[in-house]
Order: C-alpha cells, then structure tokens, then sequence
C-alpha cells in the first residue's frame, strides 16, 4: 500500500477548445416564413421591402459563422460591439431610403419608430398600410319569382359590366305549354321567345311592342335608361331557352356598384316564320347590384401607319371597343356605286371589320353599324383631306363570352362593305393592322390574303376611278349594265347604259353587232338625245358623280329579223361602240369592256361575269 501512494500520477491530457456547433446556413430575410409572419401580424406588411431585404442580408452574410473563443472579454465585447453597429449602421441606411417610400413602415418599428416619426413630423406613428381588397365573389344567379301566367322560369345567370355596357346572360325554362308546342312541331328549332307583347294599332293593325324595361343606377346617382341590344331567347334544347342582352353604358369608373332593376312583364313566342303566336303574362320583375369590373380594359395611344392609314387611340374593353383612325377621303361610295342604298353616304375606303380569336380558336367578327360614317361633319371634305374617324365595334353575341375573347385584334379597312354578307368587305383592302393589348403596341399585316383580298397600294380618288374606267369618255357603270342585259340573245338584243360628262352632249357614236366577224345590226345615237322606232330606242338621264354632271344614255337595240328567221336567236359574238365620223372603234367588246370597269372601279374580279363573257364570246 506504501508503494502505491508514492507511485507517480499520470500526465493529465490538455483540455482541447469545443468545436463549436455549426449553426447550418443562414434563412434568407426574405424567405424567413416566421419572420414573415410576425411581420404581417405586427405590422400589416407582408414582405420587407428588397432593397432592405438585400442590404441587411448582404451584412449578416458577411460575419463570420463564429468569432475565435479568447480569454479577453474586453476585446470580445467590442469586435461583438462592432459588429453589431456595422448592421445597425447598414441597417439605418437601408431604413432611411424605405423611410422616404413606406412610412408607416418605419414609424412602426420598435423602439426606431420614434425617431423616425420626428424625422417625418409624426406625433404619432403612420396609418397601417392598407390590405389588398378581397376579390368579389362571382355573380351568383338569380331567379326571378314569376307572379303570372308564364309557365317557367326567369334566371339571370350572369350579369357583368366593364364599364363601357352591361351584359345580362339570360335563361327561359319552358313549362307545359311550351313542351305542347313542342310535341306538335317535334323540334324546338322552331320556337323562340321574346319579351314582347302583340298590341292593336290606331288602324286596328296588329303589331309587336317591347315592353320589357331595364333600370341601372350608378354609385354617383346617374340613372342609366336601357338602350342596346335584346334579342330573343332561343331554343338550346331539353326546354332551356338562353339569350344575352347588351345595355349601353356611359364610361363608368371601376368598382363602382350598379343597381340594376330589370321587368320583363310579357313573353311572346313566334312558332317559325309566320306560324301561330303565342303570348304569356309573367310580370317578371328582380332587382340587384353587381360592381363594375374594368381589369380586362386597356386604352393607350400610338402611332402606326399602312400606307396612307394611320391608327392612332385605342379604347379596349370585352363589349365593346374604339379606334381612332386618320385617313384620306377619297369621295363617296355612291359615285362609282349609285343607286345603292345601305352604302349611300359611305366613303369609299372607310368600312373596317375588327376581329380576333374565340377560346376555341375560331374568328370572331365584332359587329358595327353600317348605317352612316363616324364623325364625319356635314360638310363633305375636299377629295384627298385627310380625315379623323373613330370607330365603334360591339362583341354583341348569344353564343360568346366576350371576356373569353384572345388572341390580337385585327383592324381591315376594305374599300366598300359588302351588304349581304355580314362582317366582310369587298373590292381591295386600303389597310390592316395587327393590334397587341398586352404590349399596346400596333403593326401592319396581311391577314386579308388569306381570304381572297388584294391591297390597293396607292388607293384612287373617285373621280381619278372614273377616269381611268372610261373608254374615250364613255363609262359602263357596273350599277346600270349587265352582260344579261348587254347581249342577250332575244329581242330586244341588247340593252346598255352609256355614261359621259355633261360637255360630251351631240357626240353621235354607233354601236356594231358582230357574228363571225361580220356586222349584222347597227344603230347611230347621239349622247343626250331621245330616239325611239320600234324596237330601237334611246334616251338621255342626268346624275352628278364626283362633283361632275353626267350624262347617262340608255340605247335598246332590236334583233334583226331576218338573223332570228334564218339562225335563231343567238347571242352576238361582241357588240362594240365606234365613232362613225372617224371609223375609230371606241369600245371593241361591251362585254369585256364592263368587266374590265368592274375590277376598275369596285376592284372586283368576278369569275361568273368573266366566265358568262367567255361563254358570250365562245358562241358560233
């Protein structure tokens, strides 16, 4: 035991320095989830603006992950002293330039508000910033309560409004009387409803009166009267009967609250096309409100020209949409068009066609009036001033979402409107433009080739049209002559309109009926002389085109007996005009000639007017 106590101790090993526990990768400010939300909860913000974000991460990123353990507190105490001003000093700086943006965020710091506040002459820290608004609920639909006769149901089971119109997406459901109707026609085609009643006249005339009456009231108290479109409700089958109805608006301010007050008292259902009629009394009546929604709408200004077409403003909105357009006046259309009524009072070069893409990918045409030109004054312009039109387009459809609508919208400018043909033009394109919403940004384009149109590169006033058409002076105007009428083979063989100035008046000319290069029948006339022995005639009318008078000359021709008696009646090989003082022919084939003033005037190519000549001129 003695030995043990005096055996010597082990070397005692030195104590090593703690690795110290690695604290992983700093969170960045911006993505710290729990700062984040004590910073919404405290302070109504929901992110720390970047330039203080990265400021203040760019200092805590720069300190090292752990400070060397020394036994010096004092010089410990002041690297941590300097470094915490290093960040309350970048920090400051970051503070003073958020300060002059958001406020209400400084002020509402802890134990830094204070100051700040004095530095912004604040008693009292700023107002919280104020929360995004919550989305309005979609339109939920309405049933409106049938009080009459009517056997179904009224639902509005849409109603929406950018501002510029409101939109009433509509629903009938049939009952029993219509399922009868139904039974006795086998289809639902056949029927549609309207909001209407049959009235008696003064005349004891039986006739269909609107009786439907739509309110709107705005936030500012301005009573809205109903004025657009209410077509029927048609058939979508199963008894279901849809419609949308379009009420113009004046330019009201988003979020505004619309109160609408609709009553649709009668329904009047036409049985196809001059069928029986049949009227109910629902006495249908709902009130409600719906805000003004203007997120899809875009105006801007720009300037983008085609030619001699310049595109200048565009106000966008899903119902309904404005362009500004600055173009020559080029005369009007009834110039070279006379005698037709809906194009009367349209200048030539001014009809536009806007369309763009359904959801499904499909054109979609706006529609607009045909009924007169915009903005046009009284006083008709001087050929080749320019004038400023604006234009107004619909996206009035019972089948289409206008706000589904995408896609560009394309501006095409035809030459004349085509009448029967709804949303197309004719003759040549004057311009097209390709329009982005997204960018505001306009550009030429040729969509039109596409569909069969040319592009007039250097469009004609009306009376340089006239004069390039004419033959010597002499005019066919495509609105009096037909090849039909021009060579018809019967008695009277021919029928044609000669056009010249007022000043060609006495001008004797001669027209030459040829088969087979020989002259068969010939007939002397004087421009704006009247003439009339049996079959053959003429007589003179006046018309002013392009600010000139005219003279227009109808010469009828017999067919020579003795060519029926031996051949026939058989359309003549041409028929021509000459000069017979000078022998000089003027028009050597009155049925090309007509074609040829078609493409001139109209910019029209017609295959069966070409074809019928050929046909004219391809007969023995």
């Amino acid at each position: 035991m003695a030995e043990m106590k005096h055996m010597k101790k082990p070397d005692r090993q030195p104590k090593l320095p703690r690795e110290p526990k690695s604290p992983g990768p700093r969170t960045h400010i911006g993505r710290d989830r729990a700062f984040k939300a004590a910073l919404a909860k405290e302070y109504g913000v929901a992110e720390v603006p970047r330039p203080m974000q990265r400021r203040i991460q760019k200092t805590l990123d720069s300190l090292p992950d752990t400070l060397p353990v020394r036994h010096r507190p004092v010089l410990r105490t002041i690297r941590s002293m300097a470094a915490a001003a290093a960040v309350l000093a970048v920090t400051f700086a970051a503070l003073l330039g958020i300060n002059t943006t958001h406020p209400q965020l400084t002020e509402a710091l802890p134990g830094l508000g204070s100051v700040f506040a004095a530095m912004n002459g604040s008693s009292t820290p700023g107002p919280m910033p104020t929360a995004e608004p919550t989305p309005r609920p979609e339109f939920q639909p309405v049933t409106v309560p049938n009080d009459g006769d009517f056997p179904g149901t009224l639902t509005i089971e849409d109603a929406w409004s950018d501002g510029r119109s409101l939109v009433l997406d509509m629903s009938l459901s049939a009952g029993d009387d219509l399922y009868s109707i139904y039974k006795q026609l086998g289809s639902w085609d056949g029927i549609s409803l309207w909001a209407s009643t049959m009235s008696t006249g003064e005349f004891d005339n039986d006739y269909e009166e609107e009786t439907y009456s739509i309110t709107v009231y705005s936030d500012s108290g301005v009573l809205q009267v109903e004025n657009g479109y209410c077509p029927a409700f048609l058939p979508e089958g199963d008894g279901i009967f849809r419609t949308s109805w379009y009420i113009d608006l004046e330019d009201l301010e988003a979020g505004e609250e619309l109160k609408v007050d609709i009553n649709v008292p009668d329904v009047l259902s036409h049985v196809n096309d001059g069928g029986p009629t049949y009227t109910w009394n629902p006495e249908f009546h709902s009130t409600f409100s719906l805000p003004v929604t203007k997120s899809k709408n875009r105006a801007f200004s720009l300037q983008a020209s085609d030619g001699s077409v310049t595109l200048s403003s565009i106000n966008y909105a899903p119902s309904k949409v404005e362009l500004d357009v600055n173009l020559p006046y080029l005369g009007l259309i009834e110039e070279i068009m006379p005698g037709n009524g809906e194009l009367s009072g349209w200048p030539l070069g001014f009809y536009a066609r806007l369309s763009c893409l359904g959801p499904d990918g499909e054109k979609f045409v706006y529609g607009t009036d045909l009924g007169s030109p915009k903005n046009l004054t009284d006083t008709e312009p001087a050929l080749s001033d320019r004038v400023d039109l604006r234009y107004t387009f619909t996206a009035i459809s019972e089948l289409m979402d206008p706000r589904k609508l995408k896609g560009p919208l394309v501006l095409t400018l035809y030459e004349f409107p085509q009448p029967y043909e709804e949303g197309l033009g004719s003759g040549k394109v004057t311009a097209e433009f390709t329009i982005d919403l997204g960018s505001g940004k306009a550009y030429p384009s040729e969509n039109y080739l596409s569909e069969g149109y040319e592009k007039d590169s250097a469009p004609k006033t009306t009376a340089e049209r006239l004069s390039d058409a004419s033959y010597d002076g002499l005019l066919l105007m495509p609105s009096d002559n037909s090849l039909e009428t021009i060579n018809m083979g019967g008695d009277p063989l021919a029928y044609v309109v000669i056009s010249a100035p007022s000043e060609a008046s006495g001008r004797e000319l001669i027209v030459n009926c040829y088969l087979e290069d020989t002259v068969y029948r010939s007939l002397s006339f004087s421009l704006g002389g009247n003439y009339e022995d049996g079959s053959d005639s003429y007589y003179t009318g006046f018309r002013y085109l392009a600010g000139r008078e005219y003279l227009e000359t109808s010469v009828t021709i017999g067919y020579p007996a003795y060519v029926a008696e031996t051949m026939g009646y058989v359309p003549f090989d041409r028929i021509e005009i000459a000069d017979p003082a000078t022998g000089k022919v003027i028009i050597p084939d009155l049925g090309t000639a007509l074609v040829e003033t078609r493409e001139k005037l109209l910019g029209e190519k017609y295959k069966e007017i070409t074809s019928a000549s050929s046909d004219a001129e391809s007969v023995p």
